[in-house]
This record gives C-alpha cells, structure tokens and sequence, in this order.
C-alpha cells in the first residue's frame, strides 16, 4: 500500500504540470477508451482519474477520446446511448477499449456473465454487450472487466464462453475479497504498468492484454481471483513512448548515447531520444570496446529499438622463458592482489581473459605479474591496464636463493611462508644477505620468541637470531645470543670461532675502555713508584 501511495503521490505531482507540445508521431490518435466505475465508492473513482491523466500526459491518448462514466451515471442505458455517440464519431482505424469495474454475477441456470449497472438488477448480459459492440463500433473493441461478485462459485465464471469484443480480459475476485483488499486491484496494475513499465516484460513499448494477465497471475491479491484472457490476446491495449534497448552479455557496461554517459546495461532508454540516428556505443573494463551501432527512431508511440552486443574479453597473454630449467610446464602465473592464477601448459604460454567481479582489474592501474616454478625459480614483471585493450607481457625465471624468496613472500603478503623460506635458507646456510628492515623484524620476533619458551641446543639456530638482531640494530640483544652460541658450540666450530670474533667486536669499545683505564692506572702507578724514588733519593742526599 506504501508503494501504491508514492506512485500515486509522485505521479499527482508529474501530471498538475503543464504538458509540452507533443509531436504528431507521439500522439496514440487510433485509441478511444469508455472507462464505466458502477461503483459508489470514492477510491476507484480517484484511481479512473489518475489513469485518464496518465493515459494523456504518458499515453499519449487525446483527452477527447477518453470518455468517463462513475456513480449514478453508469446505467445500462447510459452506457449504451454513450457507445452510440462515440461510434459516430469513429476513425476508420480506431480501437475502442472498454474498461468496466464493478460488481458482476452470473445468474443461476444461465451460461452468461452480467455486468451490474446502477439501478438495474439484471445488468447487461456478455451477449448484449456484444450486440451494442457491434452495432456502434463493429470490430477492434478490447474489454478489461474489473469484476467483484457476491456468487459463491467463482470457478463458474470460467465456463463462460463469450468473448467479449475482439480479445478480453476478465479479473473476477469475491466481494468478501474486495472489501479486505478494496476495489482498485486492478485499476493499480494498470496504473502502475503506465508508471513503470513493470507490465511490459518484452520491451516492445506495448502492452497487450496477455502481459497484464501474466503480471495479475504473479500478485497475491488475484492469488484466487478468476483470471479470463479470451480472443486474441496478443493485441495491444496500450503503446507506450519510444524506446531504445541496450543489453550487453555481461552486463555493466557503460553506455554511451550520442557522446552522452546514460549509465549502464541492460537498461531501456526512453528519455532524451531524438529523431533520426542515434549512436550507440558500450564500453566495460575487461573487454574490447566493440564498434559502435545506429539507432533509427521515428518517434513513434510502440517504437522500440534493440541493440545488443557480445563484449570480447581483453586478455593479459605472454610466454614464460625457462631460464636454467629446461621446461616450464606447471609454472603458476598470478596477478597480484587479485584472485587470477594460470598453470602454465608445455608450450609455455599463459593467458587471462575472464574478469570476474570482486577481482576486476582497475583501468589505470599498475599490476605486478608473477610466475613461480618449483621453488627457486621465480620471475616478475610489471603492467598498466588500461581496461580495452590487450596486454602481451612475457616472463621469465629466474633461479633464486630461499633468502630471495623470503623476501619476495614476504612483499606478496605471506609472512608464513617468508618464515619458511628463510629457515629453508638457513639449513643450508647461516650467512644471509641484508633483508628489509619489515622482513628482519618479522623473522627476529619469531626466532627470538622460539629460543625465549625453549631451551634451543641447535647453535645455527642461535647463531641466525644473533645475525638478525645485529641487523636489526639491537646489539645487547645480539651478544646475548652471541653469549649462547659461545657456551653451547664446540671448541674449535666455526660457530664458536664466530661467536668469539662477534663478541670482540661486539664488544670492542669496552675492551679499549678498559684497556685504557688499565693503563692510565699503569701510567698512575709508575708515576707515584717514581716521585716515591725522587723523594727518598732527595732525602737520603741531605
């Protein structure tokens, strides 16, 4: 009821304003409509004036052909005497839509429908209403019949037979129904198909009686209703303004109409069209921008034009050199930051071309491109996207030592595995090249909390966290494992002729300090022996 309240507010609003001069070929002149309300109730009442504006201002339909009949208007002989008069005044060419709403019923022992007029019981039967049809507007009579009934046996109404007019379409709901949900079922469909063009679900700008029927099957409130399409139900009720329809496979791409961004695909463009040739040209990251495509439009009511593409997907492509290994077949390919990974096949190329969304690269950017054999082998390169157009990069490996590779697992953001690189390294050799200041932190707090909650005896491993912690400038922290390494390396190792050297030098300014201290003490010591000896010897002359 909230959305029905908005529409209606929203489109109050659009249709108080003056309505600008309206081409000839958006004018619906071969449409006349007869709206009959038997009802007395306020709300249906409002709803029929909705759609009278509606069909001016948005349907296009001339106000002097949308007759009106509510209240204590709609008798049996008001409809018929207006029918007549409206048929004298026929185009050639014209369809009337005959749109009742009101109460209906089925009499017992008889196979006819009866619409319920005011003041008369019987109301007008299906076969009368015919009758009239014909005598005052021969063919092209389309009925939509609003109908709500007190008859217990809604599934009578489907044995009813006659079709009314050329083609219709028969929405009887139980009164009982009618008062829980009110009476404007019906009417807001309608009004809503003209809002939002919900009803018109194949996008050619008409809507026939069986869209509205398919639309009625999927709203609860006709969940029991008696839904009727009968004649050629294929026939349009309305057409609706111009139209171009833009898809893609995939969706998303940018339109581009007339050198005007108009958003994305699918979409239905229905405003700012001008007659002639349009251009139309779709643009989405990923894919090749394919050539541009011509809309003719008349401007007519019912013009719809389709224009579709099948985007070609770009490719980031290349051949992977082998460098030392003889073959590259099995080599892992990968765009950083980016969920894409390639093995590489044994002619060794490798190839990215299906761009999935949350992983779509970013026009503009710069992407690093990675390729990985075994577990030294390893290379890297460098691309800007620039979104259409294909990328030919090629790569090649490189043999790596495992302290490179913690580094680069480190910069990829695998702390884990640079931890494992590097004490891969480690078991082969001590000695390791400077690292990053990040990656030195990372491997010092883990050797160092590994050797702080366990007696480590393995003296390399020591020998690594001393190393790192001197790299890491931290020097008291490096000559306490330092200090280690000297207690548990055996005599004569390299590991203790190391440890001894790190210290001294390690400890090298406190050795001259004391050395100094010594020998200033010497100095001092020597220098009191000597004026002593002065002292005696002056003495001993007097």
């Amino acid at each position: 009821m909230l959305k029905q309240n908005i529409i209606f507010i929203a489109f109050f609003i659009l249709l108080i304003l003056p309505a600008p001069a309206i081409p000839d070929a958006l004018v619906d002149a071969e449409t006349v409509w007869l709206m009959v309300d038997a009802t007395p109730d306020a709300r249906p009442h409002e709803l029929l004036d909705v759609l009278v504006k509606l069909l001016v201002n948005r349907g296009k339909v001339p106000a002097a052909q949308i007759h009106h009949i509510e209240g204590n208007r709609a008798t049996s002989e008001e409809i018929r005497a207006l029918l007549r008069e409206i048929g004298n005044n026929r185009g050639e060419k014209q369809t009337l839509i005959f749109l009742y709403h009101g109460s209906v019923t089925k009499p017992r022992g008889m196979n006819t429908m009866h619409l319920l007029t005011r003041g008369d019981d019987m109301g007008i039967a299906d076969y009368a209403l015919n009758q009239w049809f014909q005598e005052a507007w021969g063919n092209s009579v389309f009925v939509i019949i609003d109908g709500y009934t007190n008859d217990t046996n809604l599934n009578a109404y489907y044995a009813n037979r006659e079709t009314l007019g050329t083609a219709a379409l028969n929405a009887i709901q139980s009164a009982e129904i009618k008062s829980t949900i009110g009476e404007n079922s019906l009417l807001q469909q309608i009004i809503n198909a003209l809002t939002i063009d919900a009803t018109d679900v194949n996008n050619n700008r008409q809507l026939s009686i069986i869209e509205i029927y398919e639309n009625l099957r999927s709203d609860a409130n006709f969940s029991e209703a008696i839904l009727a399409p009968t004649g050629d139900v294929e026939v349009a009720l309305l057409k609706l303004g111009p139209a171009i329809q833009i898809t893609t496979f995939p969706e998303g791409a940018q339109i581009i109409l007339n050198d005007v961004d108009v958003g994305k695909t699918p979409q239905l463009i229905t405003d700012n069209l001008i007659q002639g040739t349009s251009t139309v040209t779709v643009k989405k990251p990923g894919y090749m921008i394919p050539p541009a495509k011509i809309a003719e439009l008349r401007l007519a009511l019912g013009e719809s034009v389709h224009l579709g593409w099948a985007l070609e997907p770009i490719a980031v492509f290349g051949t992977v050199s082998p460098g030392s290994e003889e073959s590259v077949e099995g080599a892992r390919v990968w765009i950083h930051g980016k969920n894409y990974e390639y093995v590489v096949a044994e002619d060794g190329t490798y190839r990215f071309d299906e761009w999935k969304s949350p992983d779509l690269l970013t026009p503009g950017e710069t992407y690093t491109l990675s390729v990985k054999h075994g577990d030294l082998n390893y290379g890297s390169a460098n691309f800007t996207f620039d979104g259409y157009t294909s990328i030919e990069q090629p790569l090649s490996l490189t043999k790596r030592t495992w302290f490179e590779m913690a580094q680069i697992a480190f910069e990829q953001g695998s702390p884990q595995g640079a931890i494992t690189a590097f004490q891969n390294g480690i078991e082969l050799n001590t000695d390791f090249p400077p690292l990053s200041p990040a990656l030195t932190v990372l491997l010092l707090s883990s050797f160092a909390q590994a050797a702080e909650n366990a007696d480590v005896q393995d003296v390399n491993y020591l020998v690594v966290t001393a190393k790192l912690a001197e790299q890491h400038g931290q020097p008291e922290l490096a000559k306490k494992y330092w200090e280690e390494v000297k207690a548990k390396a055996q005599k004569g190792t390299a590991a203790a002729t190391e440890a001894r050297e790190r210290l001294w030098a390690l400890n090298k300014g406190r050795y001259l300090i004391n050395i100094a201290l010594l020998g200033a003490l010497g100095l001092l010591i020597i220098s009191g022996a000597w004026t002593f000896y002065r002292y005696r010897k002056s003495k001993h002359g007097n």
